[in-house]
């Protein structure tokens, strides 16, 4: 196992529903073994367990904690755009980051290809790049145990899907840190110094602070915002596998993002 796949492995432990349900289970089996005092910490483990997993499962905790990690993230409007074209300093690409992919023996007529996450990306992106003519750079590299890049699967669907191409192809990377610094090096070949950055508005702060590490100027295009705090009646505050996926991607980003600072990437 290597240090990304480590990396990984470790970082879902932290994650829900993984965390609480540990939490839990670490409280019950020392109510079952511990007979002393030390009772009342593992009552306390066992309580701790199950409010995070169910604060963590239902749509309003979620929400918040999304709201957290997108921080004051900013969505990209058209005016927005054709402004920044006409500025001196216009960008001079749109760089769209992979977010994962998929792999199923009997899906037709490409066994692999990108996730959702993925397409809603390259679906955004390509709006954008309608709109600015700029060229698209996908960033994305190969994951563990696959024959297919990420940008190798985004090219093919951005070719088939919305009849675009894309001038650049970077698929050595490993991660964000990865994406930008190899972004920035094949960009800066082609002269390209500021870019418009796509990808999901709760990984936009990490993106963000890596491309302008690696020295790139950055206008932000986040999409698919998911700390809009509602309430929707009782079912804000029930459990739902859509708000324990939301949490997972906006705690594994917060831990990210973290991480980042502390290597100093971002």
């Amino acid at each position: 196992m290597d240090w990304v796949a480590l990396r990984w492995l470790f970082s879902n432990l932290l994650m829900p529903p993984a965390l609480p349900l540990l939490l839990a289970i670490a409280g019950f089996l020392l109510l079952r073994r511990v007979r002393d005092r030390r009772n009342r910490a593992a009552r306390a483990l066992l309580v701790l367990g199950l409010i995070c997993g169910w604060v963590l499962s239902m749509p309003l905790g979620a929400q918040f904690i999304a709201r957290a990690v997108e921080g004051g993230v900013q969505s990209l409007d058209d005016a927005q755009l054709r402004g920044a074209l006409a500025a001196p300093a216009a960008p001079g690409a749109i760089v769209i980051l992979a977010g994962g992919v998929t792999h199923d023996a009997r899906e037709r007529p490409h066994q692999d290809s990108v996730n959702g996450l993925t397409l809603q990306r390259l679906a955004y992106g390509a709006r954008l790049a309608r709109i600015s003519g700029l060229p698209i750079l996908l960033s994305g590299g190969l994951p563990p145990q696959r024959e297919h890049s990420e940008a190798e699967l985004m090219a093919r669907v951005l070719s088939e899907s919305f009849g675009l191409h894309a001038r650049w192809i970077e698929d050595s990377s490993r991660d964000t840190a990865g994406n930008a610094r190899e972004s920035a090096r094949r960009l800066g070949e082609a002269g390209v110094q500021r870019i418009v950055l796509v990808t999901h508005a709760y990984h936009m702060r990490r993106a963000q602070a890596s491309f302008e590490a690696a020295g790139l100027q950055v206008l932000a295009a986040p999409h698919n915002f998911l700390g809009g705090i509602r309430i929707d009646g009782i079912a804000s505050f029930l459990p739902s596998a859509g708000a324990v996926h939301t949490s997972w991607l906006a705690l594994h980003e917060a831990l990210g993002l973290a991480w980042y600072r502390l290597r100093g990437h971002a």
